[in-house]
């Protein structure tokens, strides 16, 4: 008798112990990155996932059941917890009345969307077109999720459970669950553009020049040499506050005997220029209005701008450099 009941235990642990084929690697119908992590937006479209627990014998947590839609494909992925995997998936996407049943009981090896794995798997994809699924009125449809799943723990298989997902019972005598899921229209928001006033930062502010009560610099080179500099320009810096702005893009002053290059580019993603004005003279400015300064551009939505003047005298080199631009967001 001992030597019986030692003969079912051992046939018991190989059964139950033996080491299975794993796969890490995301299984999909569609093209996506070796990542199963989840982020604000969804894998395949605009709106967040929902997520509906798997019950590993209706008991244990072990995976998830993420849904989303774009405006042509249902997407519902299968995803397990650490040590949990997949050797089957069963899928049924749809109107309650055609789930595949008996005495109230689903049958999964009737749904329409399956799928075996060896090796095994923790995460896949089903990728279903809108256009086959049965919708009822509100844009609705029935979802229920099974998976058989294997509880693997250091490459040893200790136990092996059915997984359903969902919150609805069936009405069989089995615990199989569904869900319900609705198809959302999360398109991509409009982009949003913004204009701002931007200065070149330079020594002196308008403010200690009392030439506005408003904000922006104007630089000032003593003694005058030959040479190329490089300044900020920033958008939006009320009160001579950069950090209340942003960096919109770079000024750079090549001086050469008199002759002085202006170019101003910007570097701030969907930053473009739309008017530019720069400011030369041996004597501090007298304005802060821009269209006084005596050179000015009107642009069209250009990330780029330069201007060939001439500098006569020794002395100081006054500089005020303004933009109009415009960032989409």
């Amino acid at each position: 008798m001992k030597k019986i009941i030692l003969l079912m235990v051992f046939a018991f642990l190989i059964v139950n112990c033996t080491t299975e084929p794993l796969s890490t690697d995301m299984q999909t119908e569609a093209e996506q990155t070796n990542s199963s992590s989840l982020t604000a937006k969804g894998t395949y479209s605009e709106c967040d996932p929902i997520s509906i627990n798997i019950m590993a014998g209706q008991f244990t947590n072990s995976g998830k059941i993420l849904v989303e839609n774009d405006a042509t494909n249902l997407y519902v992925t299968y995803t397990a917890l650490p040590n949990w995997y997949f050797s089957e998936m069963h899928l049924y996407v749809g109107p309650y009345a055609n789930v595949p049943v008996t005495n109230g009981n689903p049958i999964p090896g009737k749904f329409p969307y399956k799928k075996s794995f060896n090796p095994l798997v923790q995460t896949y994809t089903f990728t279903i077109p809108l256009s086959s699924i049965v919708l009822d009125s509100n844009k609705c449809l029935f979802i229920a999720a099974h998976s058989s799943m294997k509880n693997i723990v250091n490459g040893t298989t200790v136990g092996t459970e059915t997984g359903w997902a969902g919150d609805i019972k069936f009405p069989g005598k089995n615990w199989a669950t569904y869900f319900n899921y609705c198809l959302r229209n999360c398109n991509t928001p409009p982009p949003v553009t913004t204009c701002d006033t931007a200065y070149m930062f330079g020594n002196n502010t308008f403010i200690d020049l009392g030439i506005s009560d408003k904000w922006g610099w104007a630089q000032e080179f003593f003694p005058v040499q030959n040479g190329s500099y490089t300044a900020n320009l920033y958008a939006g810096a009320g009160q001579n506050d950069i950090t209340k702005g942003y960096l919109a893009g770079t000024v750079t002053i090549v001086i050469l005997d008199g002759n002085i290059t202006v170019t101003i580019n910007t570097t701030h993603p969907g930053t473009v220029l739309t008017e530019t004005h720069v400011y030369i003279s041996n004597f501090p400015p007298i304005t802060a209005a821009p269209g006084q300064y005596g050179n000015g551009h009107v642009l069209n939505n250009v990330t780029t701008d330069s201007y060939t003047l001439s500098h006569n005298g020794d002395g100081s080199l006054w500089i005020i450099v303004h933009a109009g631009v415009c960032t989409t967001e």
